[in-house]
């Protein structure tokens, strides 16, 4: 565990006699996002009260352990971040990149412990946690953001310099609420629905067609088309004003799954964005499952991973 050991909140990724080596990596931040998620079916905040320290807590973790000093956050791997083979995040070396997918998870994380707080009676906590999330979206806003290229890029954090790869995660402001209506304008119409970049015929490549490392057949992260990703890019559509892309993109996902099912009696982890055909491992279910739910979000404009201000 080393380093990481020193801090309280540390929370690892995980935990198995084969996994060792994943003992430096952290869980990702979206506990205090489940917790309110948890909370909000039940009609129930109280049972968070026990809990409400060590959220707390994994928040300090990422604070003391991986904020740089231009106040991001940095992701210790690409395992960690959980899109594994991002060429946009660096395993060697390992904890140097701040990436954009992790400012608006924490930037959630923020915003879900200031809910918490509120619930419970900690109006003081509520406000220091709102006016964190509120300087993190600033600061992604004006340092993250890149004009010339259009989109929200990767920095290293060695050199403060963007790491110029176009790949999804690039994106997951639209679905945080992170950018501004006119950054999520640009980067909507130059790169998410151009199809020469990422906008297939059966959803949104993981990595653009015109990059390098671009591979539709087996390259995991660096081209293929995943549920999770259409998913959260849907939302991201929806909230910025393109209904009707945002409900092809599902449609365009379900017809993908279904078919899948009808073929092989399964669903597969990733599909070619060309061809729909699958890419990885056969009979996956975990986030697949969000596709029986998109067209009827996308058509009725919910969000259920909304966090209610």
């Amino acid at each position: 565990m080393g380093r990481n050991a020193a801090y309280s909140g540390y929370v690892p990724r995980e935990i198995a006699p084969g996994g060792l080596w994943a003992l430096p990596e952290m869980c990702k931040p979206f506990l205090a996002q489940a917790a309110c998620r948890a909370s909000e079916t039940m009609m129930n905040w109280t049972w968070l009260r026990p809990y409400y320290r060590r959220l707390a807590l994994t928040l300090s973790f990422w604070a003391d352990a991986r904020r740089s000093q231009d106040g991001l956050f940095r992701w210790f791997d690409g395992v960690e971040s959980g899109v594994d083979n991002n060429p946009a995040v660096s395993d060697s070396p390992t904890d140097t990149t701040e990436g954009v997918d992790l400012q608006c998870y924490i930037y959630r994380e923020y915003r879900a412990m200031a809910l918490i707080a509120a619930k419970l009676g900690k109006p003081h906590d509520a406000a220091i946690y709102r006016q964190k999330a509120r300087a993190l979206k600033a600061l992604v806003q004006r340092k993250m953001w890149s004009k010339s290229d259009g989109m929200f890029l990767n920095i290293d954090s060695r050199t403060g310099q963007f790491i110029r790869v176009k790949t999804w995660t690039n994106f997951v402001p639209l679905w945080a609420g992170m950018a501004t209506r006119a950054q999520a304008v640009t980067t909507i119409r130059e790169h998410l629905l151009n199809p020469k970049e990422f906008w297939a015929l059966y959803g949104i490549r993981s990595l653009a067609a015109d990059e390098p490392l671009y591979n539709p057949r087996s390259g995991y992260w660096r081209g293929p088309v995943w549920v999770i990703s259409n998913c959260l890019l849907m939302h991201g559509l929806m909230r910025y004003g393109f209904r009707r892309q945002a409900i092809e993109l599902a449609r365009e996902t379900q017809t993908l799954l279904v078919r899948d099912l009808k073929t092989t009696g399964g669903m597969n982890e990733n599909y070619n964005p060309e061809s729909g055909a699958p890419d990885a491992a056969g009979h996956f279910v975990s986030w697949d499952l969000l596709g029986e739910h998109m067209l009827r979000e996308a058509e009725a404009g919910e969000s259920p991973t909304s966090i209610p201000r």
